[in-house]
């Protein structure tokens, strides 16, 4: 059986990796292996169950993908979780209640095991609460999202969270009000918190609700690597399951006189009832779901007496929460959680206490006391020994191990987190989780005794504040070194994907070094030579950035060598150059108040990249999908020169240095800004337009010209002939005049535009135009983000979607039924 729950959970787990899952028609085939391989080869046999496993319940979750523009549908749904919320939008996610009679038999089968869920937003919505059923009437689309190298990855998370689609409220009907039971205590302890200073984390550490957290205080969080510590997870459910085991543990001993194996069990699952109440209380998010049942199948598991080894223990949980949820592996605090029980695991080993001394020749002489109280002392003095060396053996481990994990999954690194969750983890385990919770606890208690004697809302209130005080002075120490960190050098650094790769290699060699100890199947030099070629590709990376540090200038007779990658800001448009670590932006993408393009999307690729010096933001024109992220870009780059046409002082707080004429040269690469002549009101003719030239190939970046600005660049004395041309106008039928493409003549035409927009575009008759002509077209709404890369023997094309990131999580989703075409 284990070899088959081993090779079960090492392909669940490889399915990070996996290009794409198996059709329908393999699924039988698969269940006939898996039967043939039980008994001969049960290591295969899980492997084969994993692919069966893991295909079956995603063609369960998303049985329609088929329409690619939005529909308007009507359903039912109960709320389960609040995303943010400001002053006129909310987002929240529902869970969808299936309508069996329009359902088919396959159908209503599916639905009665698995779980859908929707992501909604609503602009000025009436006042909703966790557990109400609404009749929503919606335009809902698939979950396709921006999809670019160093970005946050919203489609896999929402499908680690089973949000099969997502849309905006258009009508709804509240069906039931009735609250729930977390809904009701939320209501009557939420005014209590307001009043407190720390009340926002408080928030968080009990209800797991972290939306008040603040923008300023998620980025204290995650330059310290702190943030774990406010998200409830394994680390919060077993100091509550700790903290209650032990109160009752120490009542039984006082009021029970003969104890027996029944009572530890019996307390056993008392805390672990009441470990379970916590993850009602914080929402039963699906992150507190996997850390809760792992952590309460160990509890079974040890009740039983079975599996008496740890790795079993922690083996079998895995499973059965890789069984609940395949989706478990896109989630990043699953490995977190994951890696966080191994490190425990591998640091805390039997110790031999010493056998207490035979006191009973002493009984009857003066100096017994005096031994035993030694003993005592001693005892005593052995156990904090021991107990400092295993935390410590623990937290230096843990924050190695998280922190270069998150350095895999982030792509960012706090060298101070090290020292930092040696001092928070331990005050968050012993002192501000117990305090908070035995606040809550008491709180509750009085409430209801104090509702019981009629008394006044602000008395009740004004107790709360005095049983909460002690939990937010305990959060003191915590928030003033979250304080610090905004003036500690280095206190967030970005690490690119060479690092990244060479980080992972570091930990397989690691890992093996480790697991040394435990095999003899080959000598000592062949783990260490096996462990030292896999070091290899940290050595290499330290050494190119050093001789890159020793040789910046770039050499002008050489053949320039760079990339010009296009990315995926949905509905707008955003081109960055690069050369080694110099990088030009061209337009800045979207912003909608306090969301922008450039947050999510092109500063974290420009860090993944490696690109520290962005030399030159060109920005084609005023339009907000193409200037909204110009502030943000001109304060994450004060150091770059700003050139545009138009006013940009409103967006950057300082002038353009230079207008788009002229020419200028840029790491042996030719820019040339092709003058407007063009005498027009329309501000998408005012565009920008610059022609790249390499001495190979040659691109043109036209912003959203149309065709008045198109036939005056054919009149222009300047050359547009090029190898890859930007789409005008994002598709628009506006642009891309047959003239126009037939005097650029490219071999390449890629459309800047998001993924079922509302404009339809690109539009199928313009796309038309460049494909009979034998161009290629590429769509960043359907590749995603679109890199090229310019040698002198030409250029060669990547995308995101099918050669960066050709994973099954990462194809185009969308949702509903086939559309009729226009």
């Amino acid at each position: 059986m284990n070899r088959f729950i081993y090779g079960f959970c090492a392909c669940s787990l490889s399915a990070m990796l996996w290009p794409s899952l198996a059709p329908i028609w393999c699924l039988p085939i698969l269940c006939l292996l898996v039967l043939f391989c039980l008994k001969k080869a049960p290591f295969f046999a899980g492997i084969f169950f994993a692919v069966l496993w893991l295909s079956a319940f995603f063609k369960c979750l998303y049985l329609h993908q088929n329409a690619e523009k939005p529909q308007q549908i009507q359903f039912t749904a109960q709320i389960v979780t609040l995303v943010s919320q400001n002053s006129d939008w909310i987002s929240f996610d529902v869970r969808v209640i299936p309508q069996r009679q329009n359902l088919s038999f396959f159908e209503t089968i599916v639905s009665s095991n698995v779980q859908r869920y929707y992501r909604l937003t609503w602009q000025k919505p009436a006042k909703i609460e966790l557990g109400q059923i609404w009749q929503f009437s919606a335009r809902m689309k698939g979950i396709s999202s921006i999809q670019n190298q160093g970005g946050f990855n919203q489609q896999k998370h929402l499908i680690s969270r089973h949000i099969t689609a997502k849309g905006r409220v258009k009508q709804a009907e509240l069906l039931s009000h009735a609250s729930s039971i977390r809904q009701e205590i939320i209501d009557i302890t939420l005014p209590v918190l307001a009043k407190l200073t720390e009340g926002e984390i408080l928030r968080a550490l009990i209800f797991g609700d972290k939306s008040q957290l603040s923008e300023q205080r998620w980025q204290q969080l995650r330059q310290t690597g702190a943030g774990h510590l406010v998200a409830i997870s394994g680390l919060h459910l077993s100091v509550v399951f700790g903290l209650f085991y032990g109160l009752l543990i120490l009542l039984s001993r006082l009021f029970v006189a003969s104890q027996h194996r029944g009572y530890g069990v019996g307390i056993i699952l008392i805390a672990a009832g009441i470990t379970l109440g916590y993850g009602y209380l914080s929402g039963f998010a699906v992150a507190t779901q996997r850390a809760l049942l792992m952590m309460l199948l160990l509890v079974i598991f040890t009740v039983v007496k079975q599996y008496s080894n740890s790795w079993d223990r922690l083996l079998y949980a895995l499973c059965i929460v890789l069984l609940l949820d395949p989706f478990a592996m896109l989630s990043a605090g699953f490995w977190l959680s994951f890696l966080a029980l191994s490190i425990i695991l591998l640091a805390v080993k039997p110790e031999r206490i010493e056998a207490e001394p035979n006191l009973a020749h002493l009984q009857d002489k003066p100096q017994a006391i005096f031994v035993r109280v030694s003993t005592t002392l001693k005892r005593f003095y052995h156990k904090a020994v021991l107990g400092i060396k295993v935390l410590w053996a623990i937290q230096w481990r843990l924050a190695i191990g998280l922190g270069l994990l998150q350095a895999v999954l982030f792509g960012t690194m706090s060298p101070h987190s090290i020292w930092l969750n040696l001092l928070f983890v331990p005050w968050f385990s012993v002192v501000v989780i117990p305090v908070a919770m035995l606040s809550f606890c008491l709180w509750l208690a009085m409430f209801v005794v104090l509702r019981v004697l009629t008394l006044e809302p602000a008395m009740i209130n004004g107790g709360g504040e005095v049983l909460f005080y002690l939990a937010n002075l305990s959060l003191a120490p915590f928030v003033w070194l979250l304080s610090i960190s905004d003036h500690l050098p280095l206190s967030l650094v970005k690490i690119t994907e060479q690092w990244i790769i060479a980080i992972v290699f570091l930990c397989i060699a690691l890992g093996l070094l480790y697991y040394r100890r435990y095999s003899s199947r080959y000598t000592t030099w062949t783990w260490y030579g096996v462990a030292m070629l896999l070091c290899l590709p940290i050595v290499l990376q330290t050494y190119a950035v050093s001789r890159h540090e020793l040789h910046v200038g770039h050499q002008p007779n050489a053949a320039p060598h760079w990339q010009m990658h296009v990315l995926d800001v949905a509905q707008g448009m955003a081109v960055v150059l690069q050369q080694g670590q110099h990088g030009v932006i061209y337009d800045t993408g979207a912003a909608y108040g306090d969301f922008s393009y450039a947050a999510r999307a092109i500063v974290p690729f420009i860090a993944a990249k490696g690109v520290t010096r962005i030399d030159y933001i060109v920005v084609s024109h005023a339009d907000n999908d193409h200037v909204g992220g110009l502030s943000l870009l001109s304060q994450t780059y004060p150091n770059s020169k700003i050139i545009a046409d138009f006013n940009v002082k409103p967006y950057a707080k300082r002038p353009a240095n230079q207008t788009c004429r002229g020419k200028l040269w840029w790491q042996g690469i030719e820019l040339q800004f092709i003058d407007n002549t063009l005498q027009s009101d329309n501000d998408n003719d005012q565009s920008c337009v610059m022609r790249l030239d390499d001495g190979k190939s040659a691109v043109l970046l036209t912003g959203d010209i149309e065709a008045p600005r198109e036939r005056a660049l054919l009149k222009a004395d300047v050359t547009l002939a090029v190898e890859v041309l930007l789409v005008p106008h994002h598709g628009s039928r506006t642009s891309s005049t047959p003239a126009f493409i037939a005097a650029v003549q490219p071999q390449v035409a890629i459309v800047t535009a998001g993924f079922a927009n509302q404009y339809g575009f690109p539009k199928n008759d313009v796309m038309a135009r460049y494909q009979d002509r034998g161009i290629s077209t590429l769509h960043t709404g359907h590749q995603g983000q679109i890199s090229l890369s310019f040698t002198e023997k030409g250029y060669k094309i990547a995308t995101y979607r099918q050669q960066l990131a050709p994973f099954w999580y990462n194809q185009l989703f969308k949702f509903g039924e086939s559309l009729k075409a226009e």
